[in-house]
């Protein structure tokens, strides 16, 4: 059960539009199977949430598009701003391309408390690359119209950050990365890794889906076959081996016994998935983030890395953190994850995320469908964590999990959330919370 169900969220995650000025390569919208039209969430819509704002802790108003492209983000959050807490945060994340001084000193009047803008490469060129029309320069004039804008006497005071992307073409230079964000005036940087959406990104993406735990045992085991002279990764091939020379016979037998120590320990483990995984890559991403936090602490930089490989015990903020977000057309999902409709990769294949709709405003109440009895129970079944661990599995993604050609309903261990296959749950992704 949860161990805190309260009948509101406590943070509510808005996207005000899908509509984008940029046409970056690692967008959901590239994603072969986004489906999703371009949309601007309607005023009544908006004021629709009003229900929720009582009980909110924190407020970010973007999604998948840009919010600065949304002509009444300045009103929205005035009004927002007059029902919430005093104490409630509300915040937005941008690319910064369209941010004008008196837009900026509009955001501040209207109650913005934070704002954290897309800065992916201290280097102009990489910039456009992975943000097609971005240009530093631009962004860093927009740190500077904020922080004017936040200077005011009667302002409130704003927290100003940014996100970056990492993935194996950029890692090396997120120290640089944070260092010029620390020159614009960050106070904090949040890394997440890339969610690939195509196969393309995947090759590039840092994160393994494989657990700690079990790269822990692997690294353990490989000492035992290094020990005897062996390579571990020679077992397979002994052991479909018809006629097997006694080395071979001895390679069989040590790998018989890691697996059986992995049953012993409870420990789901798929050694052809882990010799997937690229050790030298990960030790060099890894140093790349000690870098990156030593760098960040000099600076007085708060910063936000996310795991390179899944953490166990998953944990998923969304639901730990009592979360709703909202769809620009107004339908209200659990989670990021399952925000809208698309297909990622993992373990090199597609995997196709289906939405998952608990109600829609304004013509459901959203405190109704907070508190209806299927989203309690996805919430109380996701906070189990009573679900598979794909990641480690020799078989993922399976047809229990891949999302075609039938969509999911429940993995291989009988539960109906798809927290299993997804890489938040696991610490590979992060954004603004």
């Amino acid at each position: 059960m949860l161990t805190n169900s309260p009948d509101s969220p406590r943070k509510l995650y808005v996207e005000l539009t899908t509509l984008c000025n940029l046409n970056c390569s690692m967008c959901v919208k590239q994603s072969p199977g986004w489906d999703c039209p371009d949309d601007l969430m309607p005023r009544q819509t908006f004021q629709s949430l009003t229900p929720l704002f009582k009980s909110l802790d924190t407020l970010n108003l973007n999604g998948v598009g840009e919010s600065l492209m949304h002509p009444e983000l300045p009103a929205f959050i005035a009004f927002a701003r007059a029902r919430v807490p005093q104490t409630c945060v509300i915040g937005f994340q941008s690319n910064g391309m369209l941010l004008t001084p008196s837009l900026a000193r509009e955001l501040s009047k209207a109650g913005l408390d934070r704002i954290c803008f897309s800065v992916d490469s201290p280097d102009a060129e990489q910039l456009r690359r992975y943000r097609a029309g971005a240009e530093l320069s631009t962004v860093g004039e927009a740190f500077t119209m904020m922080r004017k804008a936040a200077g005011r006497p009667s302002a409130r005071p704003l927290s100003l950050g940014a996100e970056t992307v990492v993935n194996s073409q950029n890692h090396s230079r997120l120290p640089d990365m944070i260092s010029w964000c620390a020159d614009h005036g960050a106070q904090f940087v949040i890394v997440s890794n890339v969610l690939p959406y195509s196969a393309g990104d995947a090759a590039h993406s840092l994160f393994e889906a494989v657990s700690q735990r079990c790269l822990d045992f692997y690294e353990e085991w490989e000492k035992v076959f290094r020990a005897e002279g062996m390579n571990i990764r020679d077992s397979y091939r002994a052991y479909y081996t018809v006629f097997r020379t006694s080395g071979q016979k001895k390679q069989v037998e040590i790998m018989l016994a890691m697996l059986e120590e992995a049953r012993r320990r409870n420990l789901e483990f798929s050694l052809p998935g882990v010799m997937q995984v690229d050790f030298a890559r990960l030790e060099r991403a890894r140093e790349s983030f000690a870098r990156s936090a030593e760098i960040a602490a000099s600076l007085g930089v708060r910063l936000e890395l996310p795991e390179l490989t899944a953490r166990e015990p998953r944990q998923c903020h969304f639901v730990q953190s009592p979360s709703l977000f909202v769809a620009a057309d107004g339908t209200l999902t659990p989670c990021y994850y399952l925000w809208h409709s698309y297909s990622n990769w993992q373990a090199g294949t597609e995997v196709r995320v289906r939405q998952r709709a608990f109600g829609k405003v304004p013509q459901d109440d959203p405190l109704a469908a907070w508190n209806s009895e299927e989203f309690v129970r996805f919430r109380e079944e996701a906070a189990q964590e009573e679900y598979a661990r794909c990641g480690d599995c020799s078989v993922t993604p399976c047809d229990y999990v891949q999302g075609v050609p039938a969509p999911f309903s429940k993995d291989c261990y009988g539960a109906a959330v798809p927290c299993g296959i997804c890489p938040w749950s696991g610490g590979g992704f992060s954004c603004l919370r």
